[in-house]
């Protein structure tokens, strides 16, 4: 049976509450999210004490938090503070106060359990086996180093943008001189990092809200096709140019900008510049946006409980079945379909010559190709193409997201794939492989009609100098429907082969 399990992040400068419904080694879905500006850290300056207002405005959040896990039916609650508790003089009067008005016990994160745990949530989104994860909030900053996807050694810095800002930066319209002062304090705060180095084979992740924002920023400026910040990557010279260019306008131009939330333009100057100065010292050309960081960390610790390590398996699978489960797929007829769909990808790799990445690309899309029939059978696979653009599949990039929603898309159209709005993130390679894997998962879903595994298996030979080749569906009983749609529909595989293709039916016979 599903469980629920909430889980609360009360930062600096936001408190969120997140609520996952899963059962362990099969799935997990993100159920809901609400999100509340506390500002906890607000007023606290040099003093470290945590102000009135800030203490009444975290409490009536967690209140409301409170009610709405309540109403959810949860089945567990993880809850946790981070810097601005951590740092406050007075943090162990305030935690006591959450207990007693909501009787919810705050577990008290230190910077290296915040860092660890946020990259734990960003290594199981984004398969990053070696780098470092950037985690910005309100108070601080963890840098925290991967090392065969396992997070390691980890540090946590007095940066976080709201810390930044008020000791720092004016409200409104900022000097030079005051951007001069933040910059050489966060060199000072880095040089006692010299690990933090770009290597070859290392990649930086960055989780945290500030960062999606920066990306949301950078995204709206270039048009990006899709609608979420997972996988972005997001150069150097663009954070340098926002980092530039936001602490130039006052408070009333920044809130006017385009893909910039409101209630962050007081405090995103400080986050750019942190982030600027992060990737000046690290060296690195640009860093990989991850939606899931702290709060999931939390979360896969719960979820992965049971494992020697709090890892995903073969996350990029586990993502997929994960997502097919959820929108309950046909799981003999999907699995099939997949079967056939790489039979043909293997046997006809001296024709195509595609890398052997786009084969899990096929594999991922037929595993998924139906899952849009819960909305509605008619223009299932258009359905099914828009959920798969806006779930999250971890561990695959922004290009497989893509690549993957389009064979789906395709699976059951007739006529050539064109990519539309997606090809701003293909290749030319993907657009030559496009008509191909559509063909091959058009065919295998024909083959596959009847939904009983009726062929079995395909064989085929190629006579590459006479320019056709044969497909030999090896058949385990009557398979007239099967053979009759496949032939109906073989056009768009001879299209992009650039081949005469016949298919004859076979007898399976099994082996002994």
């Amino acid at each position: 049976m599903p469980e629920r399990i909430a889980i609360i992040d009360l930062g600096s400068n936001t408190t969120r509450m997140v609520i996952y419904e899963y059962e362990r080694d099969r799935y997990f879905r993100l159920q809901d999210e609400i999100r509340e500006v506390v500002r906890l850290r607000e007023g606290m300056g040099r003093t470290n004490v945590l102000r009135a207002a800030a203490i009444e405005r975290a409490i009536n959040a967690m209140r409301m938090f409170r009610e709405l896990a309540e109403d959810l039916h949860v089945n567990g609650v993880i809850a946790v503070a981070t810097s601005a508790v951590r740092d406050a003089v007075n943090r162990d009067s305030f935690l006591a106060r959450v207990k007693a008005e909501t009787g919810w016990e705050l577990r008290l994160l230190s910077g290296e359990e915040e860092g660890y745990y946020g990259a734990l949530g960003a290594v199981n989104a984004t398969c990053l086996r070696s780098g470092f994860v950037l985690d910005l909030g309100g108070g601080s900053v963890q840098i925290v180093q991967v090392e065969d996807g396992i997070p390691g050694r980890a540090v946590s810095l007095p940066l976080g943008s709201l810390r930044l800002t008020e000791l720092f930066l004016s409200p409104d319209r900022i000097s030079a001189d005051q951007v001069t002062a933040l910059r050489g304090f966060i060199r000072e705060q880095l040089a006692e990092v010299p690990w933090f180095r770009a290597e070859p084979g290392r990649a930086l992740v960055a989780i945290g809200g500030a960062i999606r924002n920066l990306g949301k920023i950078d995204q709206v400026r270039k048009h990006y096709p899709l609608d979420t910040v997972h996988g972005y990557r997001m150069a150097t010279k663009d954070v340098a140019s926002l980092a530039d260019e936001l602490w130039r306008y006052s408070l009333k131009k920044r809130r006017n900008v385009r893909g910039l939330r409101a209630d962050r333009a007081d405090i995103m100057p400080a986050a750019a510049i942190a982030y600027d100065e992060l990737l000046r010292h690290s060296g690195f050309d640009a860093l990989i946006i991850s939606r899931p960081g702290l709060r999931e960390g939390l979360f896969f610790e719960h979820f992965l409980a049971h494992r020697p390590h709090p890892l995903i398996p073969d996350l990029r699978r586990f993502s997929i079945l994960s997502l097919a489960r959820i929108f309950g797929y046909d799981d003999p007829h999907s699995h099939h379909v997949a079967f056939l769909a790489n039979r043909l990808f293997d046997d006809l790799q001296g024709v195509h010559g595609l890398d052997a990445s786009y084969r899990e690309l096929l594999w991922a899309a037929s595993i998924l190709h139906d899952i849009g029939a819960i909305i509605n059978y008619p223009y299932h696979h258009r359905h099914s193409y828009y959920i798969i653009l806006n779930y999250t599949l971890y561990g695959y990039s922004p290009r497989e997201l893509a690549l993957i929603a389009l064979i789906a898309r395709f699976h059951r159209s007739k006529g050539n794939p064109k990519p539309r709005e997606l090809a701003p993130l293909l290749t030319r390679e993907d657009v030559r492989a496009l008509p191909i894997l559509c063909g091959m998962i058009r065919l295998a879903e024909y083959l596959e009609r009847g939904r009983r595994q009726v062929i079995r298996d395909l064989r085929c030979h190629v006579d590459m100098e006479q320019g056709w080749m044969q497909i030999e569906a090896l058949a385990a009983g009557n398979a007239a429907i099967e053979l009759w749609e496949a032939e109906r529909n073989l056009e768009g595989l001879r299209q992009a082969l650039g081949m005469d293709v016949e298919l004859v039916e076979g007898v399976w016979v099994a082996e002994t």
